[in-house]
Formats: C-alpha cells, sequence, structure tokens
C-alpha cells in the first residue's frame, strides 16, 4: 500500500503582484473597519457582560454576574487587558475584536491559497474583507469575529494534520480548537467539521490512505489537546453547576426543525438588511476575476491558432466571450433582486461540486509550486474540498436550528467565501494561468483586446448599474453610541440635582451595556441588579436610584416585581434613543425604522 511522503514546509512562491493585491485589500479592509470609529460604542447587552470584567474586584468574582452563561472567559480577557492598556475608550474596548477581524482576512487569504490556488486566495480575501456582516461585527465586543477566526484556523490545521506525518500540526490544532472553545461554547464545532470530512475522502481514497489507525492516533491528539486547552473552563464552572447549567440555558434558544424554516427567512432578511457598497463591489470584483480567468482559455488559444479558419473562429469567440461575461455578471443581478447572500450560497455549491467531482485541466505555475509541498499522491485538494463540504452543509442546516442572531451566521458565512473562491480556483485551474500570472503577462493579449473587453463591460456596466440603485448606506457606520449618550445625560442630571452626585447609588436591572457606560463615565457607585431585594437595605442619607431600560420592559419577572414595589419609586426622567441596526435586528421580529428605545430613572423612597 502506497503511503504519502512527510510534507515539507510552504516554498515563498508569492509575486510581487500578488502581494500587492493582497495589501490593497487589507488596507481598505483595516480602513472600513476603523472609520468613523468615534461613533461606536457599548451597546449590545452582550458587549455590556464581555466588557465589564474591569468593573469587580475578585470579591466580586472579577467579572459581570452571570457572564458563564453567555459565553467562556477568553474574549472577556482579552478585553480586560486591552482596557487595562488602552482605557476604556472605544479602543481599549474594541481592539481584540478588531485586530481578529482583520487578521481573519489575512489568514482567509492563506488558508484558500493553500487549498484551491493564488486566485481563489484572493478573491477569498476580498470577500471576507468587504462583507458588510463581519464589517459590522468587527467593530462590535461580541464573540463571533474571534470564533470565526480561531475557526478557519482550527479546519485549516487538522486539514494539515490528516496530510502530515508531522505531529506539531495535530497540537498546533488542538490548541487552536481550544482557543475557539474558550472564546464561545461551539467552540468544538472543528472538531465536527474535521471527523465528517475526513470519512467520505477516506471512502473515495481508500487505497492510497495510510492505515486507519494513523488517522484515529492524530484525532486523539488534537482531539485530547483541545480538551486540554478547553479544560479551564469546563473547571470553573463547576461553581455554577457545570456545564449542564449552561447548556440548559442555551437550550432556551434552540427552536428546532419546526422552527427552521422561519429561523432561515429571517437570517436571510437580516443578511439583506445589512447589504451595502462593500458587498455589492467585492461582488462585483469576484465576478471580474471569474471572467477573466473564464476568458483567458479560449482568447489565448484563440490568439495563437494557426487554424485556417481563423476568422470564423475569431468571430465564434467572440460570441463566446460575450457569453462568458454575460454570465459572469449574472451573480450581481441575482445579488441586486434577491440578495448578496443567496448568491453566495450558489456559486459556493458550484465551487464545492466542481472541486469534488470536475477537477481536470492544466495547472497554474502558483499550483504547480503549492502542490509540490503536500504529499505525492495528490490529495489534498480534494481533503480541503470534502472538509469545506461538510463545514458548508452542516452548519446550513444547524445555524437556523437556533434563534435567529445576525452573528450566528458568520460561522457559515466563511465557508460560504471559502465555497465562492473555491469556484475561482477551479476556473484557475482550467485556464492554466492565475490572476496575477494573466494580469503580468497581459501584454501578450494585446492582439485581441475587444475580445477581452466585450466580456468585461458586462461586469462593469453591471456592477456600476447595482452601485448606482442600491442606497449607499453602510450598516457598520451608523452610530451606535446612544446608550454612553444616555449615561451622560443621566450623570449631568443628577449632577444638577446633588452637590455631590459621585454618593448617589445606581442600580441597573438587564442594562449591562448602560452599566459598562455608566462605569466608563467614572461613577463608581454603579452595579448591576437582577431582583428587587436591594430595597431591604437602603444605605441611610445617600440617594438611591433605579434604572430600566428596554429589556426590564421585556422581562416578565422585573414587571411583576415593579408592580408590587411602585409605591417605593418616583420617575425622575425617561431617556429615549434610537437603537443601531445591530441591535434592532436581534429582537425577535424586525421593528419599524423609528422604533426608539427609552431607559428610565427612578428615585428609590
Amino acid at each position: 500500500m502506497p503511503s504519502p511522503k512527510p510534507t515539507a514546509e510552504p516554498s515563498a512562491t508569492y509575486s510581487r503582484l500578488e502581494l500587492i493585491l493582497l495589501g490593497i485589500v487589507l488596507l481598505v479592509a483595516c480602513l472600513a473597519r476603523m472609520m468613523f470609529f468615534s461613533d461606536v460604542a457599548v451597546e449590545h447587552f452582550d458587549e455590556g457582560v464581555y466588557a465589564s470584567n474591569l468593573w469587580f474586584s475578585a470579591e466580586q468574582g472579577a467579572e459581570y454576574p452571570g457572564r458563564y452563561f453567555y459565553a467562556p472567559p477568553l474574549l472577556p480577557f482579552l478585553i480586560e487587558w486591552s482596557m487595562i492598556f488602552l482605557g476604556s475608550g472605544v479602543w481599549g474596548v474594541f481592539l481584540p475584536s478588531l485586530l481578529l477581524g482583520v487578521m481573519t482576512v489575512l489568514l482567509i487569504w492563506w488558508v484558500t491559497r493553500d487549498w484551491f490556488g493564488s486566485s481563489a486566495g484572493l478573491v477569498a480575501a476580498l470577500l471576507a474583507g468587504g462583507s458588510d456582516l463581519h464589517l459590522l461585527y468587527t467593530r462590535t465586543a461580541l464573540t463571533d469575529v474571534a470564533l470565526g477566526f480561531f475557526l478557519l484556523l482550527s479546519v485549516y490545521l487538522i486539514w494539515r494534520s490528516w496530510l502530515s506525518l508531522d505531529w506539531k500540526w495535530p497540537v498546533l490544532a488542538g490548541v487552536a480548537i481550544g482557543l475557539g472553545w474558550s472564546v464561545k461554547y461551539n467552540g468544538w464545532l472543528p472538531l465536527a467539521i474535521g471527523f465528517s470530512g475526513i470519512v467520505p475522502w477516506l471512502w473515495v481514497y481508500r487505497r492510497d490512505r495510510l492505515p486507519l489507525t494513523s488517522y484515529l492516533t492524530r484525532a486523539f491528539v488534537f482531539s485530547l489537546t483541545a480538551m486540554v486547552v478547553w479544560s479551564p473552563v469546563l473547571i470553573g464552572l463547576q461553581k455554577w453547576g457545570g456545564y449542564s447549567v449552561v447548556a440548559a440555558n442555551h437550550s432556551r434558544y434552540v427552536v428546532g426543525f419546526s422552527g427552521w424554516f422561519d429561523s432561515c427567512t429571517r437570517q436571510l432578511l437580516n443578511l439583506r438588511l445589512l447589504e451595502g457598497p462593500f458587498g455589492a463591489i467585492s461582488l462585483g470584483l469576484v465576478c471580474l476575476v471569474g471572467c477573466l480567468l473564464a476568458l483567458h482559455g479560449s482568447c489565448w488559444s484563440s490568439t495563437h491558432s494557426g487554424n485556417e479558419n481563423k476568422n470564423e473562429e475569431g468571430r465564434r469567440s467572440t460570441w463566446n466571450t460575450m457569453l462568458v461575461g454575460c454570465l459572469a455578471g449574472l451573480p450581481l443581478l441575482g445579488g441586486w433582486l434577491v440578495g448578496i447572500t443567496p448568491v453566495l450560497v450558489i456559486l459556493a455549491v458550484i465551487g464545492i461540486l466542481l472541486q469534488l467531482f470536475c477537477m481536470s485541466g492544466q495547472r497554474s505555475k502558483s499550483q504547480v509550486a503549492a502542490d509540490s509541498r503536500d504529499d505525492s499522491l495528490g490529495l489534498s485538494r480534494p481533503l480541503a474540498a470534502w472538509l469545506l463540504a461538510a463545514w458548508f452543509c452542516g452548519l446550513l442546516l444547524a445555524t437556523p436550528l437556533y434563534h435567529p442572531y445576525p452573528r450566528l451566521t458568520i460561522p457559515w458565512m466563511i465557508s460560504a467565501w471559502l465555497g465562492t473562491a473555491a469556484l475561482v480556483g477551479w476556473l484557475e485551474s482550467r485556464s492554466g494561468c492565475s490572476l496575477c500570472e494573466l494580469l503580468s503577462r497581459s501584454g501578450e493579449l494585446r492582439t485581441q483586446p475587444a475580445r477581452i473587453m466585450g466580456g468585461v463591460t458586462f461586469v462593469g456596466v453591471a456592477l456600476l448599474v447595482i452601485l448606482i440603485a442600491r442606497p449607499w448606506s453602510v450598516a457598520a457606520w451608523q452610530p451606535r453610541n446612544g446608550l454612553a449618550s444616555i449615561s451622560r445625560q443621566l450623570l449631568a442630571n443628577l449632577r444638577q440635582e446633588h452637590a455631590n452626585s459621585d454618593e448617589a447609588i445606581l442600580y441597573i436591572y438587564a442594562e449591562p451595556g448602560l452599566f459598562f457606560n455608566l462605569k466608563a463615565e467614572g461613577h463608581q457607585l454603579t452595579g448591576p441588579v437582577a431582583d428587587f431585594r436591594f430595597l431591604d437595605s437602603l444605605p441611610p442619607q445617600m440617594p438611591v436610584y433605579l434604572i430600566a431600560g428596554p429589556h426590564a420592559e421585556r422581562d416578565s419577572e422585573f414587571v411583576k416585581q415593579f408592580d408590587q414595589a411602585q409605591d417605593r419609586l418616583d420617575l425622575i426622567q425617561s431617556y429615549e434613543y434610537d437603537p443601531s441596526l445591530l441591535v434592532r435586528l436581534n429582537q425577535a421580529q424586525l421593528p419599524a425604522k423609528s422604533t426608539t428605545e427609552s431607559v428610565r430613572l427612578y428615585r428609590v423612597r
């Protein structure tokens, strides 16, 4: 039985043009994620939980009460140390997500280039960098962007583990899985993807693989390593009742198969509402890359043809290029009519299927260089395709089983970017030339410029029409500082009412975001409460206030307790604000555009 040879390390075969294009994508992605940063503040409920570690002493648990219900401690830990060095402003709070978001763009280029070629790598980076969904959540203190980074890294390292005889890859894979698991409780997803993808690959290539025990040993190593890295989280949960308490809480948000269709429909609507010009431009550029690669083969062969019927063949080739241009422009038209996400689904399905069952043709120089480090049997790309198929199909089925929070689609969306890039990788393999090779030798194609331009024009016109027709609204750039503004206004009102407002005690019911902003403004006597028992132990000669926001209004327990204690509460002020689209999309039903929320300040007698 033949056995794969140990893999060598990747060789530096990156062209200067490829690195320049990647640098441009990264620069635009960074700028888009940092623009209008002064309008961003902690607003989402979970953000307030994750960002508040610094406000609690060791005697208070060093974290927001009940934090373990929402996420493991790794991201709150990173935010805490970021705030220690940079303060409680926007950079201190959002820097971890910002860095991991930009690093995801770089990582997806690296992974996709290894899997499907240099053109696919640039396309994947373009889709990630221009994703309005990813752009929005990179500017939050939520866990989903960090999970996406570690998920992508873990699946890639599992891929390397299955192919290589070097034991460092299973260990690194286990560490990455454990870190992702310490960011979010579904960080074990790479294990499911790795096992689901290897089974069909082993079945198809069962004659050309190592003994089954070799793969089982590697699986055991990265699974055990992941458990060891995650074990501090599990141990820390024991004082609260173990992981079963967390699982029971999460089960409240599972809609099951009976609610799958409604949840899926809502998620598509969520993603549609978040779409903006960045997504349209990135999709248009992807279509342009695909069009150029598809046109290259026919135009190149026609240009160098020695056929006697060269004129007739040239006319036929011109019509073919027009047809290719029309086909390349269809995704843009579909993105305009039904949304970018359904188009990415279709492109990803096509790309995955082509990689699995239709891989043939020439290989570009970059592909040959990349494949030279893989196993001698050439099984690395099929394995990547099977892992991607398991990732894409598994999360497409599983994500709508949960309440339709838009951020839950990020792990699945990464697989859609990879699948779309896989389609471009297939086109590259058919043309025998990568995008950078094509651009660097474009001068050789000047004998027939009309054939290239005829097809490309369709894509360019389609993109231009969509950009003109669609509103230029970037959801990520909408202000998210409503609660921060209320905090400043509330403290200003207290200073007017009391000579020493710092002595006023503020109890906040079910509003971690408001708690964080009041603490960040410097008010020390601020604390979260989950019931009205604080009324039984009021300090003498100190003003005490209760602050209730929109989450309290929706809490039946709060309404019940408030009715019983309302004779001891005097409404002092009500503050209105417009929640951002990010917050509104988390509600059970889509709110109207003019929906406002209120925060009420009560004086306790």
